[in-house]
């Protein structure tokens, strides 16, 4: 499932529940970039349970795998937490390929990823501020150094205006821009789950993790990667941020300057702790729009319209609401970059999420759901 990243965590994983079954065999891992290709084998009518929660139940898979319960499991989830790996020693010999020198101990490695984010195909898969590496450079003393997908763009541009004589590292390939940011010593991952891992294996001893965008739990709810217990850590807490097109950058970078904390691990796992789900039924009730519902969830649509659903409303009441549905429109990233201060909210876990915020506080705020809402 997905990109290079996102296939090595779903590895690590499968390695994870195969450590906890005597005589576990893997197979079905296509990782041709690292030389793991297994293939599949023929069903012949196995028992097998797929998994595609977020949070893995490695115990109760593999009580069910050792008691012969299932013969096999079907991991179908991205599984990027933290619950779904095992200990980062346990993993340092996967993904090795030649040597590469890294960075030196007086430099500061910024992965920078463009690719498929520059036209904002992922809201969040985000551009890391400028201002962020700014202000990591003046508090550190390091040197900065700018590594992966440097091609031409606005951000690019912008970001050479302001380090004029950082040195710069262009991609070489996944194997060798792995092995780079693995080897460095000072290292600020991109918000990107290939770069996350590069620095999460490192021998790194410090890594800038700035908790954003993917990285921010409160805002990709079904992602934790956020290593609590790894000394190595530093966490930058940033507001809600969700992804623009590359030629809209600077204006939403804008409204995050200045806004992201450094949090000590222990005051950000109990920010994370007490986050808990504020939604409301009767709050979204007054917003609901009926064309709306019905055109964003086709199996709605297709249920009202045989009639088997007296409405989309009845279906958001009685269903849709505990299934965390959406009611009505709102633009995220233009909420967000519109309302800083709705973005802050939504950082530290104040509502849960940006339709909450709308009608817990916006709403009452004069807060408009996009540019085309009067």
């Amino acid at each position: 499932m997905g990109g290079l990243g996102n296939r090595m965590i779903q590895y690590l994983a499968a390695l994870a529940l195969g450590a906890r079954v005597p005589d576990a065999r893997l197979i079905k891992i296509h990782l041709p970039e690292w030389g793991i290709q297994i293939p599949p084998e023929p069903e012949h009518g196995a028992r097998i349970e797929v998994v595609t929660s977020d949070r893995i139940p490695y115990d109760r898979l593999a009580a069910a795998l050792t008691a012969g319960a299932v013969d096999r499991v079907d991991i179908r989830t991205y599984a990027q937490r933290m619950e779904n790996l095992l200990p980062v020693r346990a993993y340092h010999g996967l993904f090795r390929g030649s040597p590469v020198a890294g960075t030196g101990p007086h430099e500061l490695l910024c992965n920078i990823r463009q690719g498929e984010i520059v036209d904002a195909r992922h809201p969040d898969y985000v551009l890391v501020p400028i201002d962020f590496y700014v202000d990591l450079v003046a508090q550190t003393g390091l040197e900065p150094v700018f590594m992966g997908q440097l091609e031409d763009s606005p951000y690019m541009r912008a970001l050479h205006r302001r380090f004029p004589r950082a040195r710069t590292i262009p991609s070489r390939g996944p194997e060798a821009d792995f092995a780079l940011i693995r080897a460095s010593a000072n290292i600020v991952p991109a918000v990107s789950t290939f770069s996350w891992l590069a620095a999460w294996l490192s021998q790194a001893e410090r890594i800038f993790l700035p908790v954003l965008g993917l990285f921010h739990p409160f805002q990709s709810k079904s992602t934790f990667l956020l290593p609590l217990q790894d000394p190595r850590y530093s966490f930058h807490l940033f507001p809600y941020h969700y992804a623009v097109k590359i030629d809209q950058f600077a204006a939403a970078h804008e409204s995050l300057r200045g806004q992201w904390r450094l949090m000590p691990p222990g005051r950000l796992g109990a920010l994370i702790a007490r986050f808990t789900n504020t939604r409301t039924l009767d709050l979204h009730l007054p917003a609901f729009d009926e064309s709306f519902y019905l055109a964003r969830y086709g199996d709605v649509a297709q249920a009202v319209a045989s009639r088997g659903m007296p409405s989309g409303r009845h279906h958001f009441e009685r269903f849709g609401f505990a299934e965390g549905r959406e009611a009505f429109p709102i633009d995220r990233a233009w909420y967000c970059q519109t309302y800083p201060v709705a973005a802050f909210e939504l950082g530290q876990g104040d509502v849960y999420d940006v339709t909450d915020h709308y009608v817990q506080i916006g709403r009452a705020r004069g807060y408009r759901r996009g540019p085309g809402d009067t």
